[in-house]
C-alpha cells in the first residue's frame, strides 16, 4: 500500500478530481512513497505526462525557515519501492521520476520549455525554496493552471501569494495544511 507523510489527501483528490490539464503536464515535488503522484494521476485527466521530482539519497536540507538542515528517511530503497509501486504507471508511460533535487530540476536545459498545469509542492517547506519553485512553474503554467501546496503554515504563504498575482494566480480553495492558487479563479 502506498503511504503519504501528511494530511488532507482527501482535499488534493478534490482539487484534482477531473482537472483537465489539456495534454500539459502534472508534477509534484516531494513524492516520498508516492501517494500524492498517485492521487493526481488518478484524479486528473488530459495530462501528458505526471512527473515526480525526489533527489532520495538521504541528503541533509534544512525543511523549514526555523529547522537546522538534518537528513531525511529518504534513501534510494524508497525510491526503489517508490519506482516498483508505480510500475503500472511508469509501463502507460503515465509517470516518469526525476530523481534529482528541485534546484537540479529546474536547471535542467530538458525541462525548461515543457509546460505544467497541475503542481503539488511538497518538497523543500523554506519559504525561499518554495518560492523560487512557484516562480519557475509559474513561468511554465498552461492557460489553466492549479497549484498545490502542501504544510503552508510552515512557511510565508502570504508573500507566495502575493508574488503568484503576479502571475495572475488566487487562492481558490484552503484546508488546514493544503492550500490551492489556480489562474483561472474558479473556487472549488
Amino acid at each position: 500500500m502506498i503511504e503519504g507523510d501528511s494530511v488532507e489527501y482527501e482535499l488534493l483528490k478534490k482539487w484534482s478530481k477531473d482537472f483537465d490539464c489539456q495534454g500539459y503536464k502534472s508534477c509534484e515535488i516531494g513524492v516520498r512513497q508516492g501517494l500524492g503522484s498517485m492521487v493526481i494521476m488518478n484524479s486528473v485527466k488530459n495530462n501528458y505526462i505526471h512527473v515526480g521530482i525526489d533527489p532520495y539519497s538521504n541528503l541533509i536540507y534544512q525543511h523549514y525557515d526555523v529547522t537546522k538542515p538534518e537528513s531525511f528517511d529518504y534513501n534510494d530503497q524508497m525510491r526503489d519501492t517508490l519506482l516498483n509501486d508505480l510500475y503500472k504507471y511508469r509501463n502507460e508511460g503515465l509517470f516518469t521520476l526525476a530523481n534529482m533535487t528541485d534546484t537540479e530540476f529546474m536547471s535542467n536545459p530538458d525541462n525548461m520549455n515543457s509546460k505544467y498545469s497541475f503542481v503539488h509542492f511538497d518538497g523543500p517547506h523554506m519559504t525561499k525554496d518554495v518560492l523560487t519553485e512557484a516562480i519557475w512553474f509559474a513561468n511554465r503554467c498552461a492557460p489553466d493552471t492549479r497549484f498545490v501546496f502542501d504544510d503552508y503554515p510552515h512557511f510565508d504563504m502570504p508573500l507566495i501569494v502575493n508574488c503568484l498575482a503576479y502571475f495572475d494566480f488566487k487562492i481558490v480553495a484552503k484546508g488546514d495544511v493544503k492550500i490551492c492558487l489556480s489562474n483561472n479563479h474558479k473556487e472549488i
